[in-house]
């Protein structure tokens, strides 16, 4: 049985991981198709990332730039691979 203390060492460890890996996400759309996406519009499914909250123009920006984006958010994090976009 472990300890409480190893608990929330393990969910304070996945917390961390998901913050980084949002963040990458978020410098990348900054850097690459120069729009500013807040960390709780990101989320993920599967190998999917979701954005939610955006409008059509950046949409568009995305959708052009998107093999470009997947291949610099996985060079920039070795966590989660990332196929799609959406």
């Amino acid at each position: 049985m472990i300890g409480i203390s190893e608990f929330f060492k393990r969910i304070k460890g996945a917390h961390m991981r998901e913050v980084i890996i949002r963040t990458a996400v978020k410098d990348s759309l900054k850097r690459i198709a120069g729009l500013d996406i807040e960390l709780e519009a990101i989320s993920f499914s599967g190998d999917s990332l979701i954005l939610r909250n955006l409008s059509s123009s950046a949409r568009s920006a995305i959708f052009i730039k998107k093999t470009v984006i997947l291949e610099d958010i996985n060079r920039n994090q070795t966590l989660r691979k990332i196929g799609d976009i959406r």
